[in-house]
């Protein structure tokens, strides 16, 4: 039970770090305004109001690789739980998606589609080190 809480725990760290280095390349192709306050919804809602289709992309790609690693990760420090984990490490970031688009406003197709890609990217990436088949290793 303990290695299972620990793994996930270094599994949303690695995916959330994973999540940020992405995003942070996005803003070095699609630079944010200058004097955008981080701090201020009504400001960003008017800057991903402007965005541009790619900048949005980045955002999704930089979700899934997150996801994708953490599932990975949970699964490589954690084996023979089947798709249990990577299914709770993909819930906890849909959660945060959720969080994340009620604070501030998306585009509708940018935030259906993020919602659809927390979860199976996670367990996409349980099954790439061979998760899911069965939980017969200890």
């Amino acid at each position: 039970m303990l290695r299972a809480v620990l793994s996930t725990l270094v599994s949303l760290f690695v995916g959330g770090a994973l999540i940020s280095a992405v995003q942070a390349l996005g803003h070095r192709l699609y630079p944010l305004p200058g004097e955008l306050d981080m701090n201020d919804p009504a400001a960003l809602a008017a800057v991903i109001a402007q965005a541009p289709v790619g900048a949005l992309l980045m955002v999704e790609l930089a979700y899934a690789v997150g996801c994708f690693a953490a599932g990975a990760v949970v699964t490589r420090l954690a084996p023979g739980r089947g798709l249990r984990l990577p299914l709770i490490i993909g819930g906890l970031f849909t959660g945060a998606g959720f969080m994340n688009m009620a604070a501030i406003p998306h585009p509708l197709w940018f935030a259906v589609l993020t919602t659809v890609t927390y979860v199976p990217m996670s367990v996409l990436g349980a099954k790439a080190l061979g998760e899911g088949a069965g939980a017969d290793r200890a």
